[in-house]
């Protein structure tokens, strides 16, 4: 079985369908999604339709909730108020009710999907360390839980014997008897430097999991980003990855 694992399209509409052909082209079996379908970019019904659509599995993120006007967005900082306004006032009814349909956590055999973190999901917070990681691993089961938020990729291990790693490289190896914690980066707005759009590939009949990049029309998304009216700023981080 090989599924994608997405987060954090952020109505970025040329990320998600240079991504599509990437998983298209990997033959992969099915999709899931790990939230924050809007936000940040000019995009947010087709990129919601296209999750409508196309995945298996999805979960709420932040910016999908307070885009249905569920949380207080003071704590966003100014470009990303201005965002998610802007954001919320296009979306189409399908939209907003696929939106709040979703869960704040979902799983399927060995894998569970949560935005943020599984340990307290309507939380928000940000997993940014080993001690963080080590803290969110008696709050699954299975193998994996797969996450996004932070918008950087990275993977953590549980060994056997209750050590905590990070596993490093772009493909890594599923080791027997561990338990992997997986940040899959960004499709929309990475923020590690390289603008190319993220996902996460997990290959189970080869024991395998990897970080793919894809690069796509950044110039077209920014564009359309001015053309809107949403903070300059904003658009050019994303030719940034930051």
């Amino acid at each position: 079985m090989r599924a994608a694992i997405i987060s954090d399209i952020h109505s970025n509409l040329e990320a998600l369908q240079a991504v599509e052909k990437s998983i298209f082209d990997l033959g992969v079996d099915e999709i899931h999604f790990v939230g924050d379908v809007v936000g940040y970019g000019p995009d947010p019904n087709a990129c919601t339709r296209w999750v409508i659509d196309n995945t298996v599995m999805a979960v709420m993120g932040n910016h999908d909730f307070a885009a249905l006007g569920l949380m207080d967005i003071e704590s966003f900082n100014p470009n990303a108020r201005k965002a998610i306004t802007w954001n919320a006032e296009q979306m189409e009814g399908r939209c907003i009710e696929y939106l709040g349909s979703l869960p704040m956590r979902q799983s399927q055999g060995d894998l569970t999907l949560v935005h943020a973190n599984p340990k307290d999901p309507e939380g928000w917070n940000y997993i940014f360390s080993l001690w963080d990681a080590e803290m969110n691993f008696p709050h699954f089961e299975g193998a994996f839980c797969f996450v996004g938020h932070s918008h950087q990729p990275v993977a953590v291990g549980l060994d056997g014997e209750g050590g905590v790693n990070l596993t490093p490289g772009d493909v890594i190896p599923v080791e027997e008897g561990f338990r992997y914690l997986i940040n899959v980066g960004s499709v929309g707005q990475p923020r590690d430097g390289n603008p190319a759009a993220c996902f996460g590939l997990l290959d189970t009949d080869r024991g395998q999991f990897s970080f793919i990049r894809v690069p796509y029309e950044v110039g077209v998304t920014q564009r359309k980003m001015v053309e809107a009216g949403l903070p300059r700023a904003l658009v050019e981080r994303l030719a940034e990855g930051r």
